[in-house]
């Protein structure tokens, strides 16, 4: 909701008569030094300037040129919208507890938008186009670490690592030695080693960022990522090659390479690439494809042996040699080398890499963790590990039973942004989310809840003192709220109509609220001709058409007496006589029958009958008072001479 668009909406302002203010001597104190014939309107104290008005016209956007006569229309409307928005907050429409709630959810759904569109999405992406440029080769090793080790068994993994490190350095161990001495063990195979050649969105974000801030042959000090404490060797570095796409034909392992060596001939003797991927190949999934595998490049998740053999291709030849891989046998034919037309073009496919990597979510989560890594996040763990035995020394008693010690109470847990929050504030929190109903039940997740709690908390007014645009549109939005309100109340609620009127108007035009001949029927309809027939039979045989599904008779059935549905097949019912059934037509992609129930006279609605009617004719009558009043309230003025003039200026060349 970022302009005043949104509002021609959902204010359904239509209808709208003015007496034209053009000509009128009526003079004004133009509003920074805006020049009085730049004010084409006013409402109450304020002034609208021409410039005000093109802004708002036409959603914000003047992607196609300005039109006076558009404008001329345009401008009625927007002065009774600021009107409204005068009326709204004369009757307190902007403390109203719906409207605030409303607006708190869209707000933070909002910040939330504008966090990952604004600022994490383009901050993320240039730290990835510099780096998407780059391969890296790299050596690492990993101790795995259970997400609830305590921080007695995190120093002592720190500190084996140290152990590691300094080693390498020495020059006492490789890294493959240390691989072997202090990586963790997994299904019998060591978690670090050496990796393959790999780029930018290929593994998690901790890693990247640290090895991508290497040098060549520097070893990093210990860090974190989800799977454990690592430190890493950056070994080389080189520009990225551009990725190949490709299709192959297959053999299996466990089948015989004999087969891939007749292919392999057959191609050599002029045959066709398409007609030896399906007499040979064994990749069911790419054979009706030309043996298609799409794009291999460094990262991709192939073997790494694989992805060398493919980048080593010489683009020259049509089609590679037999050769083996983990997955079994290969002939590869590469189709195409990627390039891009321009920057752009580039900047896109950079974008979309982004997007597809572990780099980038567009969840909240992602958001708030992102906040956390780049504004001023402390976790004051001293704190918390006093808080935790102070919980644990209670042991099972009620979390609101027990009482914390005020120097405890006073210190600073967590900081975030320049602001700290205290003990105090941590078990509020834990009390008011009804995390921990005894005090032996702590879990330390619970933390990290605590500062996603924060920074959500936070998110709103950071969004507003990071992009100026942003609080107008928060303010933008609250407005259209007030306004749909107001005009709800005043225009379309039957709560507030005057009764009077609607019943002045139902005697005054009996002819307008009367029934014409209406016809109570059942629509039956089936897409089964044998389940049509069964319906038929059944009511045939005496059966009311509402016990039809009682019987498990396979039908669709509506019922109506309201007159409402016109034309064909409904004008059938004319020609039928009650309680007898219609001849089966097509209706809906379906086969259809009526039964006609009963035929009802053409009567006089009851007031209560014609009420909806009434209000719906009344509506337009009651919104034009509303607006008549309004604009006498608030001495609404429009001047279209002057916007003809601003215009004519706007349009002129210099």
């Amino acid at each position: 909701m970022e302009n005043f668009g949104f509002m021609r909406i959902v204010c359904v302002l239509s209808s709208i008569v003015l007496v034209s203010c053009a000509g009128s001597s009526t003079t004004t104190t133009s509003p920074s030094g805006t020049p009085p014939y730049q004010i084409v309107g006013e409402v109450g104290s304020q002034q609208v300037s021409y410039k005000e008005l093109t802004e708002n016209f036409a959603n914000g956007s003047l992607e196609n040129e300005l039109n006076l006569d558009e404008l001329r229309d345009f401008l009625p409307i927007y002065l009774d919208y600021k009107a409204k928005l005068m009326a709204a907050k004369e009757d307190g429409y902007y403390e109203d507890e719906r409207i605030l709630s409303e607006f708190e959810v869209y707000a933070k759904q909002a910040a939330y938008s504008y966090w990952l569109e604004n600022k994490i999405r383009p901050t993320l992406f240039e730290e990835f186009k510099s780096r998407y440029i780059y391969e890296l080769k790299s050596s690492h090793v990993l101790m795995s670490m259970a997400d609830r080790t305590d921080a007695a068994d995190t120093m002592d993994v720190y500190t084996k690592m140290i152990e590691a490190r300094d080693k390498y350095l020495a020059g006492t161990s490789t890294m493959a030695e240390l691989n072997e001495e202090y990586s963790s063990t997994t299904q019998g195979r060591k978690m670090g080693g050496e990796l393959p050649w790999f780029g930018i969105g290929t593994t998690v974000k901790p890693f990247e960022d640290v090895l991508y801030s290497l040098e060549i042959g520097e070893i990093s000090m210990p860090f974190r990522t989800q799977f454990g404490y690592h430190i890493v060797l950056l070994e080389d570095k080189r520009e990225k090659q551009p990725g190949r796409e490709v299709s192959h034909i297959f053999i299996r392992r466990d089948s015989s390479p004999a087969a891939l060596d007749s292919a392999f001939k057959e191609l050599e003797h002029g045959a066709l690439w398409s007609e030896v991927v399906k007499e040979y190949t064994e990749d069911t999934p790419s054979a009706s494809n030309g043996g298609k595998i799409g794009w291999v490049n460094y990262g991709a998740r192939y073997d790494g042996a694989f992805i060398d053999s493919v980048m080593n291709l010489n683009p020259e030849i049509k089609y590679s040699k037999p050769f083996s891989s983990v997955y079994g046998y290969h002939i590869v034919k590469l189709d195409s080398i990627q390039t891009f037309e321009d920057e752009k073009a580039r900047d896109e496919f950079i974008m979309s890499e982004l997007e597809k990597s572990r780099s980038f979510r567009k969840s909240n989560s992602f958001i708030v963790d992102w906040l956390s890594d780049n504004y001023r996040e402390t976790e004051h763990q001293s704190t918390l590990t006093e808080i935790i035995r102070f919980l644990e020394d209670t042991d099972s008693v009620a979390l609101t039973d027990i009482d914390m010690s005020a120097d405890l109470a006073s210190k600073p847990i967590y900081s975030f942004n320049g602001d700290d929050y205290s003990s105090q504030e941590y078990y509020d929190y834990l009390v008011s989310s009804g995390k921990l109903p005894l005090t032996n039940g702590y879990s330390t997740t619970w933390y990290n809840d605590f500062k996603e709690f924060i920074i959500d908390s936070r998110l709103t007014d950071m969004a507003v003192e990071e992009f100026p645009d942003f609080s107008s549109q928060l303010e933008n939005y609250k407005n259209g709220l007030a306004v749909y309100q107001i005009n709800e109340d005043y225009i379309w609620s039957a709560a507030t109509v005057d009764t009077s009127r609607l019943m002045e108007m139902y005697s005054e035009n009996p002819d307008e609220y009367s029934y014409d001949t209406r016809y109570y029927y059942h629509l039956i309809t089936s897409s089964r001709d044998t389940s049509l027939q069964k319906a038929i039979d059944f009511i045939n045989s005496g059966n009311h058409p509402d016990s039809l599904r009682s019987f498990n008779i396979n039908v669709g059935v509506v019922s109506d007496s309201t007159g409402a549905f016109r034309g064909d097949p409904f004008t059938k019912l004319e020609s039928m006589e009650e309680q007898s059934l219609s001849e089966v037509f097509d209706y809906n992609n379906r086969k259809a029958f009526f039964y006609l129930n009963e035929i009802f006279e053409p009567r006089k609605m009851t007031f209560e009958e014609s009420f909806n009617k009434l209000l719906a004719d009344f509506q337009p009558v009651r919104e034009q008072e509303w607006l008549n009043d309004l604009r006498s309230t608030y001495n609404v003025k429009l001047y279209t001479e002057n916007l003809k003039k601003a215009f004519e200026e706007e349009q002129s060349p210099e």
